[in-house]
């Protein structure tokens, strides 16, 4: 029991707005010029509160003459690889600091897009609640519906039941979703169907496109070549169709073909990105087309989020209109069996 508490520990991931405060914590003072050590001594103090331990880990392993990113890897899978690789690339080319300010950036952008989404997801769900109590208040007042008594416990089925219900087939079908993505062969599948998702699936591939151009430009900033930064990028990435996209394009780019053109074989990768690429590899500034084709994707997924946003409360109109006929013809179905035994 004991293992198998401290191997939990050390598999839960730290929170994206926890991270993005510790790696600025850590970079400004790199930054400044303080030696990692006595960064990561200042931070056990001031680092967010879930992640002190770990601090004090990483603070202790490096002050014995271990590197960070090798500090970094005895927390288990608390740093995700690309930190971690991330981390090892800018201590190499002597840009510590400069990788953790992107890593910081990085993820605060994801927690941002997190608070975001689930903000726009409070009133709908709200709206829904709400409609699924109203709508049965009725009956439950009256004590009777479908000219049968309608008590409490009818009431709650009716009400929370429904609500957990519908929790439960929404937390299956995520967990449904995740299992998917473990599953080699089944992930790819799963994240091609999700692109046909109108506005979320391009909502989800823009970012994860995102994600991976920066990857690849702080690793070049690093001072790794762009044949590596590609290849560790595409494995972290968080979409098997880009890392397979990348797989197959690898044994064209190692046959000396153009990286664009290797790229643009696969059939996976945007027209735009197959541009950008190819401009930049024609200039030579592969760096400043890799930082505009970051800021093109983030804001391209920034507005889907807002289309995404704009759209919840209307589908949660819908479902509550929907629900509401279902509640009137339900009466109107009552007073009509009550009208014909009136007849009868």
């Amino acid at each position: 029991m004991v293992w198998n508490l401290g191997n939990s520990y050390h598999n839960m991931r730290f929170s994206s707005q926890n991270l993005a405060a510790f790696y600025y914590q850590l970079g400004t003072l790199v930054q400044a010029g303080v030696p990692i050590q006595n960064a990561l001594a200042s931070s056990r103090k001031t680092a967010p509160r879930a992640m002190r331990t770990a601090v004090a880990q990483l603070s202790a392993s490096v002050n014995d003459g271990t590197s960070l990113h090798e500090a970094m890897e005895k927390c288990g899978k608390r740093f995700a690889d690309l930190d971690r690789h991330g981390i090892d690339m800018s201590e190499r080319s002597g840009a510590l600091d400069v990788g953790l300010l992107s890593l910081s950036k990085y993820y605060e952008t994801r927690a941002a897009a997190r608070r975001k989404l689930l903000g726009g997801f409070v009133f709908p769900a709200g709206l829904l609640v709400a409609a699924v109590f109203i709508g049965n208040f009725g009956a439950f007042f009256l004590g009777t519906r479908d000219g049968k008594s309608y008590t409490m416990p009818d009431y709650l089925w009716d009400t929370v039941g429904l609500l957990g219900r519908l929790t439960v087939v929404g937390w299956l079908a995520v967990l449904l979703v995740r299992w998917s993505f473990r599953v080699p062969g089944l992930n790819l599948v799963m994240d091609r169907l999700l692109q046909w998702v109108p506005v979320f699936g391009r909502l989800r591939f823009d970012y994860a496109l995102s994600q991976w151009v920066s990857s690849i430009r702080l690793m070049l900033t690093a001072g790794i070549g762009i044949v590596p930064a590609l290849e560790y990028a595409s494995r972290t990435v968080h979409s098997p169709l880009i890392a397979d996209a990348y797989r197959r394009a690898a044994p064209l780019i190692a046959g000396q073909l153009e990286v664009s053109q290797a790229l643009a074989s696969t059939n996976v990768f945007p027209d735009e990105l197959i541009q950008f690429w190819a401009t930049g590899e024609e200039s030579g500034k592969m760096d400043d087309m890799l930082t505009r084709l970051a800021r093109f994707y983030e804001e391209r997924w920034q507005r889907s989020l807002d289309l995404v946003i704009a759209w919840l409360p209307r589908i949660a109109y819908a479902l509550v209109s929907c629900y509401i006929i279902k509640l009137i013809f339900r009466q109107f179905d009552a007073y009509i069996h009550t009208y014909d035994e009136l007849l009868k």
